[in-house]
C-alpha cells in the first residue's frame, strides 16, 4: 500500500483564532464539570454515601481542573503563534485588504509622503 503525503499547510490567523476560542469554550465547560462535581460531593457529606464516592468525584474534579489549566495554556500557545505569524508566509500582510486611496500599485509608499 502506498500513501501520499499531501503538503503541509499552515492554519490561516482565523483558523489558529478559532482553534484558541474553541479550546477556551472547552476548558470554560470543564471548570463547569469541576465545579457540579465539588457541588455533588459537598452534598455528599454527612449522607450514607460511602467516603470514597466524595472523594472520587473530588479527584474528578481536579482532573477537570487540571484539563481546563492546559487546554488555556494550548489556546494562549496558538494566539501567540498568530501573532509571531502575522505577515509570514500563508498569512496576509498586516494591513492587507485596508483601503488606501493614495496607494499606486507598484509604487513604494514613502514617496508619497
Amino acid at each position: 500500500m502506498v500513501t501520499e503525503l499531501l503538503p503541509r499547510t499552515m492554519p490561516s490567523p482565523a483558523e489558529i483564532l478559532d482553534r484558541a476560542v474553541a479550546l477556551r469554550t472547552d476548558a470554560d465547560l470543564l471548570d463547569g464539570y469541576a465545579r457540579r462535581l465539588l457541588t455533588t460531593a459537598r452534598a455528599l457529606t454527612g449522607t450514607a454515601a460511602p467516603e470514597s464516592s466524595r472523594r472520587a468525584l473530588e479527584r474528578q474534579a481536579a482532573a477537570c481542573r487540571v484539563a481546563a489549566r492546559r487546554l488555556r495554556t494550548a489556546a494562549d500557545a496558538l494566539l501567540a503563534h498568530r501573532r509571531t505569524t502575522a505577515g509570514k508566509r500563508g498569512s496576509p500582510p498586516a494591513g492587507a485588504g485596508r483601503y488606501e486611496p493614495w496607494a499606486v500599485p507598484g509604487e513604494d509608499r514613502g514617496a508619497r509622503g
